[in-house]
């Protein structure tokens, strides 16, 4: 069942990707720069206000499956109908803090080409701000009921519009960017009546009736309370570069900045697709006992890394090439360099999910919340000052700092919590991948294009044969396992 729905999100959240490829160029050509800097800021907007949930989608899923599993159906239908209120009211707040804030924020930003346009923009997405915290609520209903290849049903066109939207809009329609934000907005809308709809069906019988219990909010509020942090600052921080690079750069820096980044944090869905069912599994690991905990962790680390270390060695060794078939030689003179300093940190922050999932499965959201708290104000430090300085090129390097020391904090606190000792995370085969990686990322200073081209395959095949051992060895746990039951 993991490996199912592990492959039911690789597919909803990776065909996006494609289509994401193809797309980024043309609105590109028919936005411009400028324009289409803006609508990386309005897609990074609407991402973080989504915080708006306060983790009540996560604490949604946590509660429907201890439910579920103690067959207490009755309480199922008080609980979502309490948990769909207050979703409700906070969309609506969110949605008015947007419109109040718009027009000051888009006065943070320079050399802005049409202010009332890219205001109204905002004013767009502001209507979809109730929709889009309803629908991380239903999913979280489908998700205790396991429900994911319905999810990605619904995931997988949803994604394709979010690019493919745009680019209908200025192929037949016009290049404003308010047309683009109302079709964007009118397809959030539809999202959540059709996550609505399935939420229902999924629903057991003898589930209840959909009333508000108050004394429900407590329990609600508390589960999602730490979650809630980390899903505030650790947004934030993932998109207030964009915004201080257009406050002391400019709008089209934004977009030699965001597209690179956008083509790398595209490969969180790797990642993402496993911790959202792993979340679960490492749940019942911890009660039941850290050794299981363990193994599961270093193995999904381990395939995590195997998986994305030649994808991301392979964008910085050819990131020019790259940028050049995709976008065009002048915008990969200016985003090369930010192509290669991403890969390297995307390396590191998609191993680091794993530990992060650990920590949050086993009740600890605290301490995640604590080290993104402790992470902001360096971070906003350390980017004022290296963009003030370096540009885009010094936001970069920020972006890559924080990410460091983030993904050490996320394996030594979940070490802790093991009650393993450092060694035993400090492994060979730890000592070895970074190694690797290492090795892999310093080809990206070869000159010539056919020894990259060599220095990629040879890493390729190395992680072939060791992915082969590592097979091997799992099925034969397994199957002595078998032979043991």
């Amino acid at each position: 069942m993991l490996l199912r729905n592990t492959i039911y999100n690789l597919i909803g959240l990776g065909a996006p990707l494609l289509v994401a490829v193809v797309s980024i160029p043309a609105l590109i050509s028919a936005l411009g720069t400028d324009r289409f800097g803006l609508l990386t800021l309005i897609w990074a907007v609407v991402s973080y206000f989504g915080v708006f949930d306060f983790g009540l989608g996560r604490a949604l899923t946590q509660q429907l499956a201890i439910i579920l599993a103690g067959d207490e159906h009755e309480r199922i239908c008080p609980l979502v109908a309490t948990a769909t209120l207050l979703m409700s009211t906070l969309g609506l707040g969110a949605g008015a803090l947007m419109y109040a804030m718009a027009p000051s924020a888009i006065g943070l930003i320079k050399s802005v080409p049409d202010k009332q346009e890219a205001i109204q923009s905002l004013y767009a997405m502001a209507c979809a701000m109730p929709a889009i915290i309803l629908t991380s609520g239903f999913r979280g209903v489908l998700e205790a009921r396991q429900a994911f290849g319905v999810i990605n049903l619904i995931r997988l066109p949803m994604g394709l519009f979010t690019f493919l939207g745009p680019l209908a809009v200025v192929t037949y329609g016009s290049s404003q960017l308010d047309s683009i934000a109302w079709v964007l907005t009118a397809g959030r809308l539809l999202a959540c009546a059709i996550h609505a709809w399935y939420a229902w069906k999924v629903l057991p019988p003898r589930a209840g009736t959909l009333t508000v219990q108050p004394n429900l909010l407590k329990s609600l509020l508390i589960s999602g309370g730490w979650l809630t942090v980390s899903n505030v600052v650790s947004p934030l921080m993932g998109y207030v570069d964009r915004f201080v690079i257009g406050s002391l750069v400019s709008a089209s820096a934004v977009a030699f900045y965001a597209t690179p980044n956008e083509l790398v944090t595209k490969l969180w869905i790797v990642p993402g697709a496993l911790t959202a069912v792993l979340f679960p599994t490492f749940a019942a690991q911890m009660a039941g006992g850290h050794d299981n905990a363990m193994r599961t962790l270093k193995q999904a680390v381990l395939w995590v890394f195997i998986t994305l270390l030649p994808i991301t060695v392979g964008l910085a060794l050819f990131a020019h090439e790259i940028l050049s078939l995709w976008i065009g030689s002048t915008f990969a003179d200016h985003s090369a360099l930010l192509l290669q300093i991403f890969s390297i940190g995307i390396l590191a922050n998609c191993t680091a999910t794993i530990p992060f999932t650990l920590l949050q499965s086993a009740g600890r959201s605290k301490i995640t919340a604590l080290i993104h708290c402790l992470e902001l104000p360096f971070f906003l430090v350390t980017l004022w000052f290296f963009t003030s300085r370096y540009g885009v090129t010094g936001a970069a390097f920020a972006w890559l700092l924080r990410i460091a020391f983030d993904t050490f904090s996320m394996f030594f606190f979940s070490n802790r919590i093991l009650g393993h000792r450092w060694q035993d995370i400090a492994s060979s085969h730890v000592l070895g991948a970074l190694a690797a990686a290492c090795v892999g990322f310093l080809g990206s200073l070869l000159p010539r294009f056919e020894m990259r081209v060599i220095w990629l395959a040879i890493l390729i095949v190395l992680l072939l044969f060791f992915s082969r051992t590592q097979i091997q060895q799992v099925a034969a746990r397994m199957k002595m396992k078998r032979r043991a039951s």
